[in-house]
């Protein structure tokens, strides 16, 4: 099932949501508007009812709803996300455990106005009828009005007493009829098993980006390893054709460092077949907590792929002492010198 997000203001697909590769940023290419995204598990989820006037059940009353998300994003950090909305009823259409994203406005890389929640699990969204603006707006909005109320006085020979009981009630009343957001990352508990579960994910995911960086880097090696050995034979032979008892420790030392090239090869190719192995192990590890939130064995799983990387630690010590050995004979350090000034 393909995810898609989309645009609030023109209703366009503006991008395309894959667990492995969630975008955080995403322009809309209809109407341009940026938007930042959040995009993960939903964890924990509370709405609570406040009631500003309540006079009589036959009078009219209002209310307003307060809002806190946990999402478990999919590089295994937590996002926090609080907001109120006017009216007494839980609009959101969103439960614990769906796959939700989360579209705001964005001023510089923080949240200006929250937009719209679109719950991936059944298909629903809920796009704000005004946006709620975030936390920064929301104080610098509020700085203005308290500034505002305090020039005016003084403007107009006010004392300075009343205008601050004034500057507090309009304060107390722009906090209490207002509606804002707030998106935040809180630190995981390390003594929880939820905090714990995602402190060993974001182990893997870091080990994940090093192995592929490290095949990568093992893979150009046997690469200009095997160019290399290419070029000391044709030295070799070269040598043979011309003297080959003039050139007898010469041929011998092009022959060694032949021989420490395959030996290195060999090496590199069983790091790598051992490296995609754990990325492997790695993914299924990732996947298996997206679907489920706690797992009795997910710590040993995590230990058991730490423990064999370390494991491995012994073959690139080996791959470094064939380099140092290398690096000792003048055949090879010339013929990488001159492949590496063309």
């Amino acid at each position: 099932m393909r995810l898609s997000l989309y645009c609030p203001s023109c209703k366009k697909p503006i991008a395309d949501l894959h667990r492995n590769v969630t975008p955080t940023q995403v322009t809309c290419l209809s109407c341009s508007q940026r938007y930042g995204v959040v995009y993960g598990k939903l964890s924990k989820r509370s709405s609570v009812t406040e009631a500003l006037l309540y006079l009589t059940s036959k009078l009219p009353s209002f209310y307003k709803r307060h809002y806190t998300f946990q999402i478990t994003t999919a590089d295994r950090t937590l996002k926090c996300l609080q907001f109120s909305v006017p009216g007494k009823n839980d609009v959101i259409p969103v439960h614990r455990g769906d796959v939700v994203s989360v579209l705001y406005t964005m001023q510089g890389y923080v949240m200006k106005r929250l937009v719209a929640i679109a719950n991936h699990t059944t298909g629903k969204s809920y796009v704000l009828p005004n946006p709620i603006p975030g936390t920064n707006q929301h104080v610098v909005t509020l700085i203005t009005i308290v500034t505002g109320l305090v020039l005016l006085a003084f403007l107009n020979g006010g004392s300075v007493f009343f205008t601050s009981i004034f500057s507090a009630i309009g304060v107390l009343m722009y906090l209490k009829l207002t509606h804002n957001a707030q998106l935040s990352s809180p630190a995981l508990n390390a003594t929880q098993a939820e905090g714990l579960r995602l402190i060993a994910d974001q182990r893997l995911l870091a080990q994940q980006r090093k192995l592929e960086q490290r095949v990568t880097e093992l893979t150009h090696e046997c690469q200009s390893s095997q160019v290399l050995i290419e070029q000391v034979q044709t030295l070799k032979q070269k040598m043979m054709q011309v003297d080959q008892a003039i050139y007898s420790a010469r041929i011998y030392r092009a022959t060694t460092a032949v021989d420490i090239l395959n030996k290195q090869i060999a090496n590199n190719h069983r790091l790598i077949r051992e490296y995609q192995h754990m990325l492997k192990m790695i993914e299924i590890e990732i996947d298996t907590s997206w679907i489920a939130d706690q797992l009795p064995d997910a710590e040993n799983f995590t230990r058991r792929i730490l423990e064999r990387l370390h494991e491995l630690k012994d073959i690139e010590e080996q791959n470094q002492s064939l380099k140092l050995q290398l690096a000792a004979y003048e055949e090879v350090n010339l013929l990488g010198i001159e492949k590496y000034d063309e």
